[in-house]
């Protein structure tokens, strides 16, 4: 069961970071390397995984945290 959910933006990085105990990281676009955004590592159960722009992070009811892969959509982002 998740307790809080949020998206990732361009404009809420380092608010989710601080929020989830992550790390900012900027990813490039593999195709324009002047081209990037921010993603976030945050810690999950099983060590890091990496948050990008269009994820949900959700921190569980028990405090841990999970990364839901393109959920904006469906939150209503």
């Amino acid at each position: 069961m998740a307790s809080e959910a949020r998206n990732l933006t361009e404009n809420n990085a380092a608010e989710l970071a601080r929020w989830c105990g992550g790390r900012l990281a900027r990813e490039y676009d593999a195709l324009d390397t002047s081209q990037s955004t921010l993603g976030i590592n945050v810690p999950v159960v099983d060590g890091v995984e990496r948050a990008s722009v269009g994820d949900t992070i959700i921190r569980r009811n028990d405090g841990k945290f999970e990364i839901f892969k393109g959920m904006n959509q469906v939150l209503g982002d």
